[in-house]
């Protein structure tokens, strides 16, 4: 009953979520309004092996007490095919455990180490539900939302701490059998007693760092090792709370020194001494881009500004329009070289033949129609500032080779001209993936050593649709644009996901001044002007497969969608390509023709 129910439902049969209980209603609701694919069969977003080992040190603790009271009571759950999974506070999974074929059937979907498992990455399960809800959960196979997850029932439960704040989700999943619905009262008692075990370390470590603190004279702010603050000094009291998180209340900026505090070899709190407040507005970073509202673009900021005060490369990896030369000007702003020239060149831009003149320069009268006083490239231009290279993966095979030993001898020869020094800082950016293309021998690896020495991955806007708003007043107030229904259009801007960034964004507001500069468009027609400007959203199909009134002999429209999904295995994302068409119009054009999954 509830696979018919899926089925009717991801074909756009919004309904039939009344003959669901209401909790998983609400959630596949949820799920559709995000774009979840309910196809989906791996998680789209994966930790990095340096990202996931910092999240396993940080929750060692809580890893730890788990392993040790699963022991205990392993042969008191009595299933088949099972998981033990154990996730952070934000659904990453850090730590799994259980039956080996369940973990090959895991690995199939990414149920692992690394993979993150909240609503909006996989949809609707019980990590993501405990997540949201900080209560016990428990899902039927076909109660997920995702392919990826509905051949598995899981029990789900929050392991809290002392201020009743999630720290982490322990999970049980079976495959392709209930039996996880089973033990759920015996996993909720499990996970209470690995709650009163990490309060009981907590409290142990936090009278620790009171009476290390005690004795301490220096005026620096002590936290305990989930980053709360338990003292500050009497000049910061008016400023900073105890029980605030710091890293919510401080900036990177801000942070004189930072300083772990280990006794017994045990991780008890942090000290941090700030920046005087008279200097704070002299500490403060630059930033041109609009101001962020977003946690997570925050955090991104603060890591830009933190590896902009060193003299090593930096990569940036961002899609689109996402702003890589915003984020270009905030490193050099910020740098030891400041106050030397940014220079930038954009490497896709340039022919191969006008390139070489560009970065090295040339001598007066080098080749015919050259400039008779010489012209000075753009590596002697950067010289005492920054070099920043946009769309590096761009660069053809011989200039990449002549960069390196700039690199290398921070010496630049120009074209029929001497070698002259040069010494400046390097940004580079890409769209691309430069270690994939080092794999596929289309960038030279010593080059990619030289380059990826620190990388920076700006968040699209999708990942930061809190700076929806922002973006909207700050368009407003540079064009000087003033409307009453800016609320109608940030609510249509949260519903796509804006794979142009920030660039499509801006040229959608542009539409939109032009064509409704005073008067208030419906929201179909503001839907129908993001349309204009995307190629990722498809306009009503003309004429691709509008073929049902031809003679016989040649396949209808009906029999065209029915050979896609066949040769496509049903997958719909496939199937729309295979048509030409987006997946929403071949959802409407399946519920035309009563076709089903």
């Amino acid at each position: 009953m509830e696979k018919q129910i899926w089925k009717q439902f991801v074909n756009g049969e919004t309904r039939v979520l009344t003959q669901l209980p209401s909790k998983i209603a609400n959630s596949w609701q949820f799920c559709l309004q995000n774009h979840v694919d309910p196809f989906l069969v791996k998680p789209p977003k994966m930790l990095t092996q340096g990202d996931l080992a910092a999240k396993q040190q940080e929750n060692r603790d809580l890893i730890q007490v788990v392993k040790n009271e699963l022991n205990r009571v392993d042969k008191r759950f009595h299933l088949e095919s099972q998981l033990f999974i154990l996730t952070d506070s934000e659904a990453n999974i850090i730590w799994r455990t259980g039956n080996y074929q369940a973990r090959d059937f895991a690995n199939e979907i990414a149920f692992r180490e690394g993979s993150n498992w909240s609503e909006l990455e996989v949809g609707t399960n019980a990590i993501g539900l405990a997540i949201r809800s900080k209560e016990d959960e428990c899902l039927a196979l076909e109660e997920h939302y995702s392919a990826a997850s509905r051949k598995w029932s899981c029990s789900a439960s929050p392991i809290l701490d002392e201020n009743n704040e999630i720290v982490g989700v322990l999970d049980i999943s079976t495959y392709q059998n209930s039996t996880a619905k089973d033990s759920f009262l015996l996993l909720t008692m499990l996970t209470q007693k690995i709650s009163n075990q990490l309060m009981k370390q907590h409290i142990k470590r936090r009278n620790e760092l009171l009476e290390y603190a005690k004795n301490f004279l220096e005026e620096v702010i002590f936290c305990d090792s989930h980053f709360r603050i338990i003292q500050v000094p009497i000049g910061l009291a008016d400023q900073f709370h105890i029980g605030e998180d710091i890293r919510k209340v401080v900036s990177q900026s801000m942070i004189y020194d930072q300083e772990s505090i280990v006794q017994n070899r045990q991780l008890i709190g942090y000290k941090y001494k700030l920046y005087q407040v008279g200097k704070e507005k002299e500490a403060k970073p630059y930033y041109p881009g609009v101001p962020t509202r977003s946690s997570s673009y925050q955090k991104f900021l603060d890591q830009v500004i933190k590896v902009s005060s060193t003299a090593v490369p930096i990569h940036i990896y961002g899609e689109s329009g996402s702003g890589k030369e915003i984020i270009s000007q905030t490193i050099h702003r910020n740098s030891l070289q400041k106050d030397g020239p940014l220079i930038a060149i954009n490497c896709g831009a340039v022919s191969e033949n006008l390139l070489e003149s560009e970065l090295f320069g040339y001598a007066p009268g080098a080749f015919t129609g050259a400039n008779a006083k010489g012209f000075e490239g753009k590596l002697s231009q950067a010289n005492g500032g920054t070099l920043f290279l946009d769309e590096i993966d761009s660069m053809p095979e011989k200039m990449q080779q002549s960069l390196l030993r700039v690199l290398e001898d921070k010496m630049v020869t120009p074209i029929s001209g001497k070698p002259v020094p040069t010494d400046f800082r390097l940004v580079t950016a890409s769209n691309k993936d430069l270690r994939k293309l080092v794999q596929e021998g289309k960038f030279r690896e010593d080059l990619f050593y030289r380059l990826f020495v620190c990388t920076v991955r700006i968040p699209p806007l999708r990942e930061r649709m809190e700076d929806i708003q922002p973006l909207i007043e700050r368009f407003m107030e540079k064009n000087n644009w003033s409307i009453k229904w800016e609320s109608k259009l940030e609510k249509v801007a949260m519903n796509y996901p804006w794979y142009g960034n920030i660039r499509e964004f801006n040229n959608f507001l542009s539409r939109v001044a032009i064509f409704y500069p005073q008067n208030e468009p419906e929201k179909e027609e503001l839907e129908t002007l993001i349309q204009t400007g995307s190629v990722h959203v498809s306009q009503e199909p003309l004429n691709q497969l509008d073929l049902s009134t031809q003679n016989d002999g040649i396949k209808t429209e009906k029999q065209k969608i029915e050979d896609a999904l066949v040769v496509s295995h049903y997958n719909m994302t496939k199937a729309a390509e295979t048509l030409n068409i987006s997946r929403a119009t071949l959802y409407r054009k399946m519920k035309k023709y009563e076709l089903s999954v």
